[in-house]
């Protein structure tokens, strides 16, 4: 025989939801019990309202607020429709926002390959490397900064123009400056700064979206010393025109810190890179 009446603990294991999440419906008015014992203030639900709890749970599932779900239940079809729309555009964003997150996590897992790659990497030794197509967002920097001085207030309008677009600078540092002779680090002057991105449609006044091309580089990695920046750059210099490659060229610099923590030690390696095929 069905039982006309469920207990509280009945309709807890029928539907999945705790004796305590139906206390505390009942509580705030929106889903009470269609019968309660006055003597013992035991409470009984009914078997047609377990659909109604259904009605609750999926409106709770697609992320409604239970004081939305308060007012949408006494809601007639219509209104539940045009909620529905609106949720279903909120949850798109959401999708497209976690999308964003999902590949730049992804990206910033291949960068730490990369930077563990370079880690190992004999340091001050010329090597060559493939790499891929580097898809960047540029900023002119008006040849006024050099490796002596801290580039990072540009750096800011790349993460401002990329922070307006739902998403974050990226962790690695890149700058480019032209290749040729130099006397001393001082005169060597970064003619722009740049930072990885995923995305093109990018709508930011002073910052341009380039690439840069896949190929074979000629690089060197050294952990970053204002010191000892000259020497591994005139290293690279002199293995790059001693091997007769053209002499109108850019050198690509990029740097991954080694530690996260501000009050830790700056902890840098950098890598100086000259396509040559």
């Amino acid at each position: 025989m069905v039982k006309k009446f469920l207990s509280i603990g009945d309709m807890s294991k029928l539907n999945n939801v705790s004796i305590q999440t139906l206390r505390y419906y009942d509580k705030i008015g929106l889903f009470k019990p269609e019968y309660v014992n006055p003597d013992n203030h035991y409470r009984y639900y009914s078997i047609r309202q377990i659909f109604y709890l259904d009605i609750i749970k999926y409106l709770k599932h697609i992320g409604t607020s239970l004081e939305e779900i308060r007012s949408i239940i006494a809601l007639p079809p219509e209104s539940i429709y045009e909620f529905l729309k609106k949720q279903e555009l909120t949850i798109e964003e959401q999708m497209k926002k976690l999308e964003n997150i999902h590949q730049s996590l992804k990206h910033h897992k291949s960068q730490l390959h990369e930077q563990i790659l370079l880690n190992n990497q004999e340091h001050g030794v010329v090597y060559t490397r493939k790499i891929d197509e580097r898809l960047v967002l540029k900023v002119d920097c008006k040849d006024t900064v050099t490796p002596l001085d801290q580039p990072d207030i540009y750096f800011r309008e790349l993460a401002d123009a990329l922070e307006k677009e739902g998403t974050v600078v990226d962790l690695q540092y890149g700058c480019i400056y032209p290749l040729k002779h130099y006397e001393s680090t001082e005169k060597i002057h970064y003619s722009s700064l740049y930072t990885n991105i995923s995305k093109t449609d990018l709508n930011s006044t002073g910052v341009s979206v380039d690439s840069i091309p896949k190929g074979t580089y000629m690089c060197i990695a050294f952990k970053w010393s204002k010191a000892d920046y000259y020497d591994h750059f005139n290293k690279l210099k002199k293995a790059y025109f001693s091997s007769g490659f053209p002499i109108e060229n850019d050198v690509y610099e990029v740097s991954l810190p080694n530690n996260y923590a501000s009050s830790n030690e700056e902890d840098f390696i950098t890598e100086l890179q000259i396509q040559i095929d």
